[in-house]
């Protein structure tokens, strides 16, 4: 049996997301997606520094400051809303919906294997007696 060059291999995965997130309807849920998250916050600070409102640069400058830390799932928020708000709007687009659909189940059902192993292999070191008492 003939492999594939690793190169190609990885091509094919990524081809269907590239075609996914290139898809215009896509795009455009997400730009929608991370104004609501994100962009009001840029436009406050933006807005509240020319036209001098302290308590809009404020609240814009405090959310931003949340957004830049370590570690926050803002990503995973607007890709969520961006699927949404895909939904409301183009419920028509059943491929992309799909798609997302069925990669949202492969992460699961990984996620739940590794869960397992993890608790597997978790349970085995308990069981195991401790040999540095005898």
């Amino acid at each position: 049996m003939k492999r594939k060059h690793p190169k190609l291999n990885l091509k094919d995965k990524l081809r269907p997301w590239l075609r996914a997130l290139t898809n215009p309807h896509l795009l455009i849920s997400l730009a929608i997606a991370w104004f609501i998250t994100n962009g009001w916050a840029y436009c406050a600070v933006g807005i509240g520094w020319y036209l001098n409102i302290p308590t809009m640069l404020k609240i814009g400058s405090i959310w931003l400051g949340v957004l830049w830390m370590p570690g926050t799932p803002e990503k995973i928020v607007t890709f969520g809303v961006a699927i949404g708000v895909l939904r409301l709007l183009f419920p028509e687009d059943t491929r992309t919906l799909a798609m997302v659909r069925n990669k949202c189940r492969q992460l699961i059902a990984r996620t739940k294997l590794e869960w397992q192993k993890f608790r597997a292999r978790v349970s085995r070191k308990h069981d195991q007696p401790n040999q540095n008492k005898k």
